[in-house]
């Protein structure tokens, strides 16, 4: 020990009595312990340990601290401590009388720490375990103020609930009033109260916040149940709290990169049953939230509970009969004022009228610009369609993207129609979508009541039946209805549960049509097309079932057969009747199957499982394909190029596409659609639109077939304009695989027999 440090004395102790004694709270006395104690002993490092853990450190790299050597030290197993750089350290150990018991840890190089010096650091010790019991005692009185300062003024903020719920305030009004409060007893810097969706379970909705950035709340309007804290305390049915919300992996993203901190939620409950959470957050870097705030969240999170169970009254049923996304009247208010109003039309003998108006393509505004945009869309829609119609009229949302308007005064067809016509009209024009235009169309149904003949539930179906009639002769546009369109629709749900059937039992067959080579009389593959052999109704047209697929879905299972079905056939035919080059097999994509996120990785298996080259897989994507979301198509292509496969547009000419966009696609084949090829030898004006799309295709160094080829006149024809490939009944209809076995057989005996001379 060296001579300036002295021996113990009151001097020293009575300096580190003062410095110890004057921190705030435990932590800070702690600290200044430990660096006092090193210094006055002259130590190269120090440390103390808190029931087995250590709690504080000095003279060791931040973070670097050797955590087992000083608890070993602690526990009297360990009497050296090695420091980079200092020979071996002799310690010295001073015991906290806690419980558990604690330790004030120093090493220091040299001879060690003489008597004198072991009964300093153990005054040292007595000191600090003093100050931190003074500590905790104060800490505890302080705490225990603070909780009666906190029920207070939880009492007071829930009497005002309770006060705006007996005031019969309005149900938004009231739960206004509960997350205003939460925020303020809570002091966090934003409160959310989200509810269940009525018209779709999964997800919830915003319906109160405070603090929260309005455009911040309208991207955390709509989430999924179970996503974010709040969601979490749905799906668990209890409190929960994460105190590092970044890393705590439930966090909703918008939140996550907003540098939310914390957050709290708690279940609210109505009759038993989880309809939403109370959810709280802070942006206070190290927020903890206490058990008494804990409880706090759990009183306003039941006062939630209790004004919803209290919404019975004849204000909150008032709201119940409207739509919370658009303010409309929903379902249930629009049948009430239906039977209302056909119940006056029988006294009067007058006539009033339904529209059922359902948005077209809306579901492609949902799966490409998000359910946040679509929502965004709907209030827009919403709002045009009440401008469309008079004061008198009732427009209602029936959930989804379906509406419907309820036209009285005796209005007639006529006058119906002119309102179906303005709407249609309204809703064309591009919605203002997060700063993109969003275009979508309506489809009107429109039935009419006679001296409100109908019931209110018969009449709202006719008007549905006329819309889907609407949907079917092309989007933007509407339909009256008349008694024998319910015969259709049971006849298209009869097709439809046979459909579903179908796909079940594998009704489907393929069959083939050639595509033949225009320069010389060779086959140079042959498009597989799907065919549907119903056990009663007998072969079904495509255009009968097609379409009806691709609505429902269906068209993804039958999709994923007819393109395994083609290449393993095609890869058996390529074995038994090889032929140079190679021919190939072309399949049809769907919309529905081009928006699949798995497409690429289904053509990749049906080409492993087939063993087919994947240079003789053509994959044939209609023109009109490609003018919807051009970006995501693109990518989607180049994703399926990446595989080695062929593609093609069909019906090129039809579906105005850009130019511009026709030189990004990664395609290999245009298809010229039949209806440019059938006056080719004979209408100037089609061999001009033929001989353009050929002349583009040569331009782009992609090959060209023309379909629909039915006479020789049209052969010559685009021979003479350079058209490499052709198909149609012509060469062969679409034949079986047997019947198109038959035609390779044939084609492979010609060219094995030997030229005779």
């Amino acid at each position: 020990m060296s001579a300036s440090a002295g021996f113990w004395s009151t001097q020293q102790l009575t300096e580190f009595l003062a410095a110890v004694s004057s921190c705030p709270n435990e932590q800070a006395a702690i600290r200044a312990a430990v660096e006092r104690a090193a210094e006055a002993l002259e130590s190269e490092a120090g440390a103390v340990v808190r029931g087995g853990r250590l709690v504080s450190t000095v003279g060791f790299p931040e973070g670097q601290a050797p955590e087992a050597d000083l608890l070993a030290m602690a526990d009297g197993a360990r009497a050296h401590l090695d420091l980079p750089g200092v020979p071996a350290c002799e310690t010295a150990v001073a015991v906290l009388d806690e419980n558990p018991p604690g330790q004030l840890l120093l090493a220091r190089s040299g001879d060690g720490f003489a008597p004198e010096e072991l009964n300093l650091l153990r005054g040292m010790g007595r000191v600090l375990t003093l100050t931190l019991r003074q500590l905790h005692m104060l800490g505890e009185e302080r705490r225990l103020r603070a909780e009666l300062q906190e029920r207070q003024r939880l009492l007071e903020q829930l009497s005002r609930v309770q006060q705006a719920i007996a005031n019969r305030a309005a149900l938004q009004e009231v739960l206004d009033t509960i997350t205003a409060g939460a925020a303020e007893l809570l002091g966090n810097e934003v409160v959310g109260l989200r509810l269940l969706d009525s018209d779709d379970q999964r997800y919830t909705l915003l319906i109160s916040s405070s603090g929260l950035d309005p455009e911040l709340a309208k991207r955390l309007w709509r989430t999924p149940v179970g996503e974010g804290v709040a969601g979490r305390a749905i799906a668990e049915g209890a409190l929960v709290h994460v105190e590092d919300y970044a890393s705590a992996g439930v966090g909703l993203e918008d939140l996550t990169a907003d540098r939310l901190q914390a957050a709290m939620a708690a279940p609210v409950r109505e009759d038993g049953q989880i309809v939403g959470s109370l959810v709280v957050g802070s942006y206070r870097p190290g927020r903890v939230y206490s058990q008494s705030e804990q409880s706090a969240l759990l009183n306003f999170a039941d006062h939630v509970s209790l004004a919803l169970t209290d919404a019975k009254t004849l204000d909150a049923v008032r709201q119940a009969f409207h739509d919370a996304l658009t303010g409309l009247p929903n379902r249930a208010l629009f049948l009430d004022r239906l039977e209302h109003a056909l119940a006056r039309a029988r006294r009067a003998k007058a006539t009033l009228t339904v529209l059922f108006v359902d948005l077209d393509r809306f579901k492609l505004i949902n799966d490409t610009l998000g359910h946040a945009a679509g929502d965004e869309l709907l209030v827009q829609a919403a709002q045009r369609l009440r401008a469309s119609v008079r004061e008198a009229d009732t427009p209602a949302r029936f959930g989804g993207d379906e509406f419907a308007v309820l036209l009285e005064d005796d209005t007639h067809t006529a006058d119906a129609i002119q309102v179906a016509q303005r709407v249609i009209d309204a809703l064309k024009v591009p919605f203002d979508v997060r700063d993109r235009e969003a275009f979508v169309s309506a489809s009107v149904g429109i039935a009419t009541s006679h001296a409100g003949q109908e019931d209110a539930a018969d009449l709202l179906r006719n008007a549905d039946v006329a819309m889907y009639r609407a949907k079917q002769e092309g989007s933007g546009t509407y339909h009256v209805f008349e008694p024998g369109m319910q015969v259709a629709l049971m006849e298209r749900l009869e097709l439809e549960a046979d459909l579903q059937r179908a796909v079940e039992q594998q009704e489907f067959s393929v069959v083939y049509q050639p595509i033949m080579s225009l320069e010389k009389p060779v086959m140079s593959g042959f498009e597989a097309l799907v065919r549907w052999s119903h056990p009663t109704r007998g072969m079904v047209s495509p255009a009968d079932f097609i379409p009806l697929a691709e609505e429902t879905g269906l068209i993804l299972p039958i999709g994923h057969w007819v393109l395994n079905e083609a290449c393993r056939q095609a890869a058996q035919w390529q074995l038994e009747y090889p032929a140079d080059p190679p021919r190939t097999v072309s399949v049809n994509l769907s919309a529905r199957q081009l928006r699949q996120a798995g497409l690429v990785q289904e053509v990749d298996g049906a080409l492993a499982a087939s063993g087919l080259d994947p240079r003789l897989l053509v994959l044939e994507i209609t023109e009109s394909l490609l003018i919807q979301d051009t970006e995501a198509t693109i990518a989607k292509l180049r994703e399926l190029k990446g595989l080695g496969v062929h593609l093609a547009i069909d019906d090129f000419g039809t579906g105005y596409s850009s130019l511009s966009y026709i030189r990004q696609l990664p395609v290999d084949i245009l298809k010229v659609d039949k209806s440019f090829i059938d006056a080719v030898h004979e209408s100037p004006e089609a061999s001009a639109v033929a001989r353009v799309i050929i002349r583009l295709g040569r331009t782009l160094n992609l090959r060209t077939v023309a379909e629909g080829i039915e006479e020789s006149a049209q052969v010559e024809a685009l021979r003479a304009m350079q058209c490499q490939l052709g198909q149609g009944y012509l060469f062969a209809k679409p034949l079986s695989s047997a019947e198109l076995e038959q035609l390779l057989s044939a084609a492979d005996t010609t060219r094995r027999e030997p030229a005779t001379g």
